[in-house]
Formats: structure tokens, C-alpha cells, sequence
């Protein structure tokens, strides 16, 4: 790539600033006519976008023709591929396991394979930034948005492994680190509406900035920006608004040189107070870099005007413009470009390979964690309780994805099973304990019992009877700390096909405990 910012027309300099999703599975002549008329330089995929390894690799290889043919730039084509929970590669790739899984394994090896494994994979697709890791600190047990998306609830630790991930992530694909400056200790989810963080700097630098800092040290090339307002830090707005977080801090204190996105600007944290379109030009003044508009066309174009409309008016500076686009050439400059020229049989091999599916499978199984209790062994008559998950947050799109009781019946014929709402009814609830109260053993599934606390309750009603009862959780770890009475607790860390494959083999007696609980509540 020969341009540089002096051979961009203001429109193209507007448009390497945004960063645009769209519903196909396809390239189609609305996403042309995006890049052709309006320039925008740079894509968001979601699961919408992703139905088989082919199809990605030609709509990212009919991006990537397009965005050289009309702008003569490589586009930016980013994805959120943090594995576990929030995965938008499924079929035909491997699905890595999520952070608080790695870290459960308590070996920072495992952290640094999947980001080399993961990188491979979707370098090979076209995906050039993964917005992963999270280097939240996740010390509030009742977090509703982070969760088993952070490494665990230290500085320390969450810094071990996500410099690990970032390490080998960043061998082929440049890695993200989120939510700067922390969302670890909120319970609001900036996807539904504004979070407040009231520490003092003392605190925050101590824990929240941490993990930034340290991995800013480790070369870390890219961050992303927290729709959170900082009490201390972000003059009251958001700290995607904020020059005082994004320049002041981030840049001139932290001495980060890499590139800063935002999170989504359609975000109800950001759209319903500030405004999406509004909120382009307080953004890019505030220090990003790119600008994530993920689902709206029109909020896309309005984006682009908006932003136009301020240089021409002068309030952003042509200075400032040029600033933030330099940036973002030069990170351009080191894409891999082969997907141009190669033909999806040149990579499929990559892809969901065996090497990378049995390492992410032997992962999860290394990070069972027996909490407190006993294993389980078979007693008598059992009742085995499950649920089907469904997305908790914005992030993540895990509706029904996997089935622990279609899986297990066929392994387990010996069990009875009882599918359970996510959010039990009062009088569900009763006849789950009427039910239960029939049998010798319970194994009960939990799915983020600390955001459907219904859930709790009937951890409460069920350890109260006489039948031996097993809670093992498929997301956040924190049963054990809203009901301490349980006797016997096992962990694992996401609802995926490799967590109900270890959950089987478990049951059945074949594999032990041997992970490691990363949290200290």
C-alpha cells in the first residue's frame, strides 16, 4: 500500500475512519455502493455474516477487491473472536475456549495457543483485528456484560494470561484490548444503558488500568474504548467521549501508540443520551481513531456527513483528521493482503484443523474445577436439571446453540431429565422440588445465576432436600458466593459443545476435576 494521507480526498480520510457491519452472508451491491460511494474503509462481522469458512473467505476476498479497486486501502475486516461465549466463527472453524476457561486451566501456556491457533484461523479468512482480549478486571460478582469474558478478578491475572493471548494472537492479526479503561466493576451493561464508575485514580490505576498498561508495555497494537463514565476521569461523559481518557491518559500518560476504536456507537449507552451520528465528531476529538457503526446503514452515512460537516466548519481541525487517519495507514501498511490472490482451498486446511480442535477441547477438559464438595459418582435414581442458554448481553449471540440434556441423554440413558427456565417461575420452582424431592441424587446445570437470580432460588430449594445435589455452572462462576450453603460445586466456564462434551465425560466418571477457580469471592 504506496497512498499515504496526503492522496486522500477528505472523503476517503472520513471514510478510514469508520467502521461498518452489515446483515449478508454475502458481498452485494448495497455494500459496494458503501465503499464505492461513501468510502467507508473498514468492516465488523458478526455470526449474521458468518454461515460457512468459504463463504466468509470470498465476501472478505470481495471486500478487500473492492476497497483497493475504489479507495486503493485494505480494509480493516475485524471481528469480536474472544472464544467461550462470544465466538462469531462456529461452523466449520474451531470454537477456542473464553478467557476465564484459560485461565481456569492455570497454565499461561494455554492462553498464548489459542491466540496463535485463533490468529492462524482467521488470518486465513481475512479477519485482520480480533477485538479480543478483554483485559477487564471482572471483580463484581454481579457484572451482567463481562463475566467468563475476563481472565479473573486480579490485575495480576487478568495481565498473565491476555498478554499471553495477545502474544500469540499478534503473530498474524492484531489483537484488541477492551474496555478501556475497565468495565470489569459495573452492573450496567453499556449495550442497554449507561454505567457510572465512581473510584478515585488511586483505585483505578491500581486495578482497572493495570492490565492496559501492562499490555500496552507488550507491544499491544490496538484498544478499544468503554462507553463508562469515569466519576474521576471522564469530565462526566462517557470515556469514548472523553479527550481527558482517550488523549490525556491513554496517549500522553500511558504513552499508548497504537490504534483506539470504540465500541459500538449504536449502543444504548452511547445512541439514547448522546446520540449515534451526534457522537462521531465529540469521539474522534476525544481521540479514536475508528468508530464501530455495526447494524444501521443510516446511521453509517449520517456518521460520514456528520464528520464532514465538522471538518468543513472547522471543528475538527484538518490537523486532528489527518492525525487520526495516519494512524490508521500506518497499521494498514503490514496487513496480509494473500487473500487477494489465494483461493479458499489454499487455506481451508487451517480451519478448523484437528491440531486446533483438540487443543481446544483438552482445555476445557483441563479447566473443570471442583469448587468445594465431592466428585460426582453415581447413587441411585438421578434427576438431571438443565437449561438452554440464551445471549445475557449484546456481546454475545449463544441462543440455543447447544443442548446439554439432547447430548447427554444419549450417553447417560440411565438418568431422568428436566429442562429448566433460565429464570424459574415461583411455581416452577415448586414442582422442580416436587420432582426432585423423588430422587437419590440432583445434578443441577446453573447459566449466570447472578443475573437470573430466580436461578438461585432454586439452588436454595434443591439443596434443602435429601437427595445429594451437584450445581455445576456453564458461564459465571458465582453460585458458590450468592448461595455458600451448596455442598458440591463444579465449574465450567461457557454453554459450548466442547464444555457439554467434558460435562459428559465427567458424569461418566472418565475425567477428573483439575482446574483452578481464578476468582477469590
Amino acid at each position: 500500500m504506496k497512498k499515504t494521507v496526503k492522496d486522500l480526498t477528505l472523503d476517503e480520510k472520513i471514510g478510514q475512519l469508520i467502521v461498518f457491519g452489515f446483515p449478508e452472508d454475502e458481498y452485494s451491491e448495497r455494500i459496494d455502493g458503501l465503499i464505492k460511494e461513501y468510502k467507508l474503509g473498514n468492516i465488523l462481522l458478526f455470526t449474521r455474516n458468518i454461515t460457512s469458512p468459504e463463504k466468509l473467505f470470498n465476501l472478505n476476498q470481495n471486500i478487500q477487491k473492492a476497497m483497493m479497486k475504489y479507495i486503493g486501502i485494505p480494509a480493516f475486516i475485524t471481528a469480536d473472536q474472544e472464544g467461550g461465549m462470544v465466538t462469531r466463527l462456529y461452523n466449520g472453524a474451531t470454537v477456542f475456549p473464553g478467557a476465564m476457561t484459560l485461565s481456569a486451566t492455570n497454565n499461561p501456556e494455554n492462553a498464548y495457543l489459542s491466540g496463535l491457533y485463533m490468529a492462524k484461523e482467521l488470518d486465513a479468512l481475512g479477519i485482520n483485528v480480533n477485538f479480543a482480549p478483554v483485559l477487564d478486571v471482572n471483580n463484581n460478582p454481579l457484572n451482567p456484560v463481562i463475566g467468563v469474558r475476563s481472565f479473573g478478578d486480579t490485575a495480576e491475572r487478568v495481565s498473565l494470561y491476555a498478554n499471553n493471548f495477545i502474544k500469540g494472537m499478534q503473530t498474524k492479526v492484531i489483537a484488541t484490548g477492551k474496555h478501556f479503561p475497565g468495565h470489569g466493576d459495573t452492573n450496567v451493561d453499556s449495550h442497554l444503558d449507561l454505567p457510572r464508575v465512581n473510584f478515585e485514580m488511586d483505585r483505578l490505576k491500581e486495578v482497572e488500568l493495570a492490565p492496559f498498561e501492562k499490555a500496552i508495555n507488550d507491544d499491544l497494537k490496538a484498544i478499544m474504548s468503554a462507553h463508562i463514565v469515569y466519576k474521576h476521569l471522564t469530565n462526566g461523559m462517557p470515556a469514548t467521549l472523553s479527550k481527558e481518557a482517550l488523549t490525556d491518559l491513554l496517549r500522553e500518560k500511558m504513552g499508548f501508540e497504537g490504534l483506539i476504536f470504540t465500541d459500538g456507537m449504536e449502543m444504548k449507552a452511547i445512541l439514547n443520551k448522546y446520540g449515534a451520528i451526534e457522537s462521531s465528531v465529540p469521539a474522534v476529538l476525544a481521540g479514536a481513531n475508528l468508530l464501530l457503526y455495526c447494524h444501521h446503514e443510516e446511521q453509517q452515512i449520517g456518521a460520514v456527513k456528520e464528520l464532514k460537516k465538522a471538518v468543513l466548519d472547522g471543528t475538527i481541525s484538518m490537523e486532528v483528521l489527518d492525525e487520526r487517519v495516519e494512524r490508521v495507514l500506518k497499521f494498514k501498511k503490514d496487513l496480509n493482503l494473500s487473500i487477494l490472490t489465494n483461493k479458499f482451498g489454499d487455506v481451508k486446511d487451517i480451519v478448523g484443523n484437528k491440531k486446533h480442535l483438540d487443543f481446544a477441547q483438552q482445555a476445557v477438559n483441563d479447566a473443570l474445577t471442583l469448587v468445594k464438595g465431592e466428585v460426582y459418582k453415581e447413587k441411585g435414581k438421578t434427576l438431571f436439571i438443565g437449561q438452554l442458554p440464551i445471549s445475557t448481553s449484546g456481546a454475545d449471540h449463544t441462543d440455543g446453540e447447544h443442548s446439554t440434556i439432547g447430548i447427554l441423554r444419549k450417553h447417560l440413558p440411565n438418568m431422568d431429565y428436566q429442562l429448566a427456565s433460565l429464570n424459574p417461575t415461583k411455581e416452577e420452582i415448586k414442582e422442580l422440588e416436587a420432582l426432585a424431592s423423588k430422587y437419590d441424587q440432583v445434578i443441577l446445570t446453573t447459566y449466570n445465576s447472578n443475573v437470573y437470580l430466580q436461578q438461585v432460588e432454586l439452588v436454595k430449594i434443591l439443596n434443602k432436600l435429601k437427595a445429594e445435589l451437584h450445581v455445576i455452572s456453564l458461564r459465571n462462576p458465582y453460585d458458590h458466593y450468592l448461595v455458600p450453603e451448596i455442598k458440591n460445586y463444579v465449574c465450567l466456564y461457557e454453554y459450548t459443545q466442547n464444555s457439554i462434551n467434558t460435562l459428559k465425560e465427567y458424569l461418566l466418571g472418565k475425567i477428573k476435576p483439575k482446574g483452578v477457580l481464578p476468582l477469590y469471592v
